[in-house]
């Protein structure tokens, strides 16, 4: 009896393991730490929190999505951080201007317009889109996390994410809101990428708001997560689900040169390729198979190369992102991946940086511009550009 007993533990065992260790290979458990284009950084303090944002070189500057360290511990829906409660009234949360030139400035923009009703902005993903006949005229669009006006609800309610869209000219000192998109489809969004003056593909990261298994169905059940196209040049929000059945669809970026979008599904690993059909629907055309967990994709717009973030380390992720991890040095390991797509349409994955805490940590944005890449991240307490050689 006790050794039939034992054979079925061990089978159990073996079961599970089976089941767990892609999922902890995936995120970083087994992982040793490698060093690559790590020896040359600058690091650009007063920068905190900054989770995303639009680097461009020919303008010569960055726009980023900040918080700062504190409120990243309380609010971010997508980590199931809700303490919507201890949040201040007005949002500290800001959009800012960085050189890209040395001494790399930077400065807060004001933003006009924006409905008291936002109670500012909340930050996550951001992107802009820039006029092809008139460069310096950009539009930002910028997911926003709005906490329920009723805050003691927020458990029952969730997040009222929306879409915040601005327009600004680059060097300005303001950018002045133009649009909020909300919509019954923008759920749970994480990133977005514009496709035109005002349209834009954003990912879904959850299936729903609130839900206790959530995680647990994100990860392993049946994925159920979606990106959405919107049109929002006309009267009214026109969102659609353009691909679902996705595992966690984070990172998204578009491929200047061949139009194709880019999506980071985070708990499954890789990077997916979209083609766009004649309706803004998406169909998948290729499928590369990289062992790490993802997040946000940034497109070199010169060569057309999409440079993905891998939290190599992502099971540290959480506890790295805190006000309290972050002051005891919580190391996350943060690698850079190149995605180039070749003459006959294949793509190839190709490791450009590594490091594990020495020069940045817990990032998940890797933005490339020339010869360097800016790294910044959820509840890092700075910038950090790198060249690479």
């Amino acid at each position: 009896m006790l050794g039939q007993i034992l054979l079925s533990l061990t089978a159990v065992l073996i079961a599970l393991g089976a089941v767990l260790y892609p999922t902890l290979n995936l995120f970083g458990l087994f992982r040793s730490p490698i060093s690559l284009n790590n020896d040359d950084c600058v690091t650009i303090p007063g920068l905190e929190a900054c989770e995303e944002g639009w680097v461009n070189r020919q303008l010569g500057m960055a726009y980023l999505a900040c918080s700062d360290i504190h409120s990243r511990g309380l609010w971010v829906p997508s980590m199931d951080r809700y303490n919507a409660t201890a949040l201040p009234d007005m949002s500290t949360d800001h959009i800012t201007l960085l050189s890209l030139t040395a001494p790399y400035e930077h400065r807060v923009l004001k933003i006009t317009g924006l409905p008291q009703e936002a109670h500012g902005i909340w930050t996550h993903g951001m992107r802009a889109w820039q006029d092809p006949t008139d460069p310096k005229a950009l539009t930002l669009f910028l997911v926003s996390h709005r906490p329920p006006l009723d805050r003691s609800s927020v458990m029952k309610v969730g997040a009222n994410s929306v879409v915040e869209v601005f327009q600004t000219r680059a060097g300005e000192d303001e950018v002045r809101w133009v649009r909020t998109v909300k919509h019954d489809l923008i759920r749970t969004p994480n990133t977005l990428t514009p496709v035109g003056p005002m349209s834009f593909y954003v990912s879904n990261d959850h299936a729903t708001k609130l839900q206790w298994m959530r995680e647990l169905m994100t990860t392993w059940l049946t994925p159920k997560s979606e990106i959405i196209y919107c049109d929002v040049s006309g009267p009214e929000n026109d969102c659609k689900v353009a691909a679902d059945g996705l595992i966690f669809p984070n990172g998204l970026a578009l491929g200047p040169k061949n139009g194709l979008i880019y999506n980071a599904p985070t708990y499954r690993g890789g990077v997916q390729i979209w083609k766009r059909n004649e309706d803004n629907t998406l169909t998948l055309v290729d499928d590369i198979q990289i062992p790490y967990s993802f997040d946000n994709l940034h497109t070199d717009l010169e060569t057309g190369h999409i440079y993905a973030n891998a939290l190599a380390q992502g099971i540290y992720f959480p506890s790295a992102t805190t006000a309290e991890g972050v002051a005891s040095g919580v190391k996350c390991g943060t690698e850079t991946f190149k995605i180039v797509q070749s003459s006959d349409g294949k793509h190839t994955a190709e490791r450009v940086f590594a490091d594990y805490g020495g020069k940045v940590n817990a990032v998940t944005t890797s933005a490339p511009f020339g010869n360097k890449i800016l790294f910044t991240g959820l509840a890092t307490p700075n910038v950090v550009i790198c060249t690479i050689k």
